[in-house]
C-alpha cells in the first residue's frame, strides 16, 4: 500500500481505534515522514525519533484524525523538528556562533518550506555544495574547508595558519554568507551532507 492509497475509511478505522489499519498508515508513512524530518535536522537517530513521536500522538489522538491526513503528518513532523532545533539552543552549554547560524538556517528552512523532498537526490545536490565551495576566494575557501570538512575549530585554525581567531570567524562567516545565497534552498542539504 503507498501513500496515494490512503482513504477515509483507513482514517475512520483508525479513529475507532483498529490497530491493523494504524499499522497500516505508519507502513506507508514512516519512510516518506523520516525523508523530511532528515531534511529538517540533518540527523537520523533525531529524526527517527521525532517520527515515532509523532505516530504516538496520532494513536493517542486517533479519535480526532480527519481526513485527509498527509497534511497533518507533515505539519507534526515540522512542529517536532522545530521544538528539537529549539531544544539545542537551550542544551547546548557553549553554543558558537557558527553552530547558532546552523541553527537559526535549519529553523528558517522549517517555516519557509513546505516539504524537502523535491531535494533527496543527494548525488547531485553534494555535486552542487561542493562547485558553490570551490568558488569561495582561495584564502576564504581554504579555511572553511578546514573547518568543515576537518572539523576544526577556529582557534586551530588560527594557530595552523598564523593568523588571529578573528580572522578565521570573520572567512568562515563569509563563506556562509556566500554559500547561503548561492546554494539557497540546498543550505539543509548541505549542512545534512557536510555537518552530520
Amino acid at each position: 500500500m503507498s501513500i496515494k492509497e490512503i482513504t477515509e475509511d483507513l482514517i475512520l478505522r483508525i479513529s475507532m481505534g483498529e490497530e491493523k489499519a494504524f499499522s497500516l498508515l505508519y507502513d506507508c508513512y514512516y519512510t516518506y515522514l523520516n525523508t523530511v524530518a532528515i531534511c529538517y535536522v540533518f540527523n537520523r537517530d533525531v529524526a527517527n525519533e521525532i517520527v515515532n513521536d509523532v505516530f504516538i500522538n496520532v494513536w493517542h489522538k486517533r479519535s480526532t484524525l480527519t481526513y485527509p491526513i498527509h497534511s497533518y503528518l507533515v505539519q507534526s513532523i515540522k512542529n517536532g523538528c522545530l521544538n528539537y532545533i529549539r531544544s539545542q539552543r537551550t542544551n547546548e552549554r557553549v553554543l558558537s556562533e557558527h553552530k547558532k547560524q546552523l541553527l537559526d538556517f535549519q529553523e528558517e528552512y522549517i517555516l519557509s518550506n513546505p516539504t524537502p523532498l523535491q531535494y533527496v537526490e543527494m548525488q547531485e545536490i553534494e555535486t552542487q555544495v561542493r562547485n558553490a565551495i570551490a568558488q569561495l576566494p582561495e584564502k576564504c575557501r581554504n579555511i572553511f574547508e578546514q573547518y568543515l570538512f576537518f572539523g576544526k575549530l577556529p582557534e586551530q585554525i588560527a594557530k595552523e595558519q598564523l593568523i588571529t581567531v578573528s580572522t578565521v570567524r570573520v572567512q568562515i562567516k563569509n563563506a556562509m554568507d556566500k554559500l547561503k545565497v548561492s546554494l539557497n534552498h540546498l543550505i539543509c542539504i548541505f549542512v545534512l551532507i557536510f555537518l552530520n
